[in-house]
């Protein structure tokens, strides 16, 4: 398998930073760790490994992490602190995304000779608060009808890495576990009263002194402290999305509730065969209605 020299250049000049799992995967030797542990492999630290950067790709997702080991498996993992139902479609089109953006000679799709692609697999990389109900996430959960077995299907698997979970994929990695105890060190922090900002770097030169991480926090220190900063404002935009939706939600049941309210009303008048004029006068005095409104509901 071989991947694409030249690369399409991407008008956007839209700048990002790199999430601090990507940071911590640009050395080689973490990625074959951290693919050892999710994926349960074994591939040796000499392993051929090519960690994706879609800079110049049509769907930018820096959240994620991509890497074609030995080329022949294709691991995405998306760092979440949120499991959304959602994600095997989100990750649908980040697969063909890479995949036409590094692997797939178009011309080669026409020829009768089967044209060869890393195999896919996705994992999530969960560290929300909530605890974790769904180990396995499914396209087809998506789908309006039941597609049978000769339809499409994406299967993600979610893993806790919370520091406190005590799942063993931490265990069998060494960056993995030192991210997981930098992101309860800030929480600690944050529960004992400071600030972000000062959970952040607290906790940073926590590590550094307890010997966790501590080469790659030193070289990237304020790097580290800035992408953490950004991690946080992303869940808490997140976060503030979901009570927004929840909001809604309550308002829309609410709605829903005055309504059939309104209507069993209207019924039971009208079982008692209550002169319609009256039936408007009473809906605008109990559910304090104007004239339209009145109209619309007695119109139903």
């Amino acid at each position: 398998m071989t991947i694409k020299k030249e690369l399409p250049k991407q008008k956007s000049k839209e700048q990002y930073r790199d999430h601090i799992l990507r940071k911590l995967c640009q050395d080689g030797s973490r990625i074959i760790e951290l693919c050892n542990a999710v994926t349960g492999s074994n591939y040796s630290a000499d392993t051929k490994v090519k960690l994706h950067n879609l800079e110049n790709s049509l769907v930018r997702r820096y959240n994620d992490i991509a890497v074609a080991v030995e080329d022949e498996l294709l691991v995405m993992i998306e760092h979440s602190t949120n499991v959304s139902p959602n994600m095997p479609l989100r990750l649908l089109s980040y697969t063909t995304d890479i995949l036409y953006t590094w692997y797939v000679v178009v011309k080669e799709l026409y020829k009768n000779k089967i044209f060869k692609i890393p195999t896919p697999k996705f994992y999530l990389l969960y560290n929300g608060t909530d605890p974790v109900e769904e180990k396995t996430l499914k396209l087809s959960a998506a789908f309006e009808t039941d597609g049978g077995e000769n339809s499409l299907e994406l299967v993600v698997h979610v893993i806790d890495i919370n520091y406190t979970s005590g799942n063993e994929v931490l265990n069998k990695s060494e960056s993995l576990k030192g991210y997981a105890y930098l992101i309860e060190q800030i929480n600690n922090y944050k529960r004992q009263g400071l600030s972000r900002d000062e959970a952040i770097h607290a906790a940073i030169k926590h590590c550094i002194e307890a010997g966790v991480l501590a080469d790659f926090l030193k070289t990237h220190y304020e790097e580290v402290a800035d992408m953490l900063n950004i991690q946080y404002d992303q869940e808490v935009e997140l976060e503030a999305l979901r009570e927004e939706a929840k909001d809604e939600g309550k308002a829309e049941g609410r709605a829903e509730g005055r309504a059939e309210g309104i209507e069993q009303s209207i019924g039971i008048m009208r079982d008692l065969a209550i002169d319609e004029d009256i039936i408007a006068q009473k809906l605008k005095e109990k559910f304090q209605l104007n004239d339209e409104g009145v109209k619309r509901f007695l119109e139903l």
